[in-house]
Formats: structure tokens, sequence, C-alpha cells
């Protein structure tokens, strides 16, 4: 058997949602930013798109204890919920990261020793991070948990580092939920080297629209 591959998304940072109304439209495309990840292959490009089935909601995320993290995966977790109109995507904080679906923690993503697809890095002033996927040894399911990584490059207290590690780790969470590319608007949290601290109306259209489009993607059970 060949073995998994981890795929790391590096930044500064089964079917479509079933709603209570079959009335209810999808998002519009016009003002979203392209969320899914591209790859060259053998065979041609091919798309990778992910997004939580209804089945596995709540999404469990743990935050180590260091650097505000609990404070700020709670605060991007209710920005992302509050992004979605009918409950498509909602995350709780657990105690147990042995039953965590995201596992947040503090330092550098591990480097080499796996077959990876990375996006280029790049980074705030304050602080960087990276958000670590890895899939099975077919390449179309996600073995959990995703990791992601929040590092400072400063002393933790110096200015400026406190809020740069809240918007960093809202921008990866926004990874973890499937919007795997980044948004070429630096108005967007999702920007490669973002400077806002709060979800964009365009961030908002992207997830919402990557939840209601057929993911590639799935998920294996924790």
């Amino acid at each position: 058997m060949s073995p998994a591959r981890r795929w790391p998304l590096l930044c500064l940072a089964g079917g479509s949602v079933l709603l209570a109304c079959a009335d209810i439209a999808p998002p519009s495309r016009s003002s979203a930013y392209e969320w899914r990840r591209i790859v060259a292959t053998a065979g041609g490009p091919d798309t990778l798109s992910f997004h939580w089935p209804q089945e596995r909601l709540q999404v469990r995320f743990w935050a180590e204890d260091t650097l505000n993290l609990p404070v700020h995966v709670q605060h991007a977790l209710g920005q992302w919920q509050a992004a979605f109109l009918y409950g498509e995507f909602r995350g709780e904080l657990v105690a147990d990261s042995s039953v965590a679906d995201v596992i947040v923690t503090s330092g550098l993503a591990p480097k080499g020793g796996f077959s990876v697809t990375r996006l280029e890095s790049s980074m705030a002033p304050e602080c960087q991070g990276a958000t670590d996927i890895e899939l099975d040894a077919g390449g179309t399911r996600i073995l959990p948990p995703i990791r992601v990584y929040v590092n400072p490059r400063f002393v933790p207290g110096s200015p400026g580092v406190d809020e740069c590690l809240a918007l960093t780790t809202t921008h990866e969470l926004g990874h973890s939920l499937g919007i795997f590319a980044h948004s070429p608007n630096a108005d967007d949290i999702m920007f490669a080297d973002p400077v806002v601290s709060e979800l964009s109306p365009e961030d908002r259209v992207t997830a919402e629209l990557a939840y209601h489009t057929e993911p590639t993607l799935t998920v294996a059970p924790r």
C-alpha cells in the first residue's frame, strides 16, 4: 500500500448541502473568488474541493492553551459560522485533542518526510501560519485531524502580535473549512497576506458557494 499523502496549505497566515427548503437558491458566483485547489497531474489539471458534510457537524476544534489561541479559535469560529445563512457549517471547541477534527497549535509546520503539494509561503510582519491536510493513498479522502499552525515572528506581547495571531487564525480556519485557495483581493481575510481582521462580503459569499458545490474530497471518520 502506498503511503498517505500529506497536503500542507501554507499561507500567512457528498453532495450539495441539503437544506430544509427546496426553493433556497445557491449563492451567486459573481462576487466569489476561486476557493478550490487546482493541481497538475499527468492527465491534466485536477480540481480539489471540500466542505464538511452535515453529518459531521459540529466540527470539533482543539486549540493549544498558549498565545491566546483558544480565544482566537473561538472568535474565528464565530466569524465563519456567521457567514452561513442556513447553518451549513458549525464548529465547537473541545477539551480533548484526541477527538478533534482540527487541531490548532503554535509553532511552524513540520517540513520534509512526506509527499506534498505546497502553496507558496507568505506571512504578515508579526506572524505566520500553515494548514496541513493529509490525504489517503488514493488522494480522494481527507484523513483527520487537519492541523493548523500559528507562529509569532516576534516575542509574544510585542505590539501587533496578538492582533496578527487573531487574523491568521481566522485565515487558517478558512482553509480547514474548505477554502483551499487564496483570494486575490487584499480586503479579504483569505488574501495570501491578510491585513484585515474580519471576513469580507466576498469571503462570506465564497464560503457559502463552497458549501453549495459538489466536493471532490470526502473526509474519513476520526
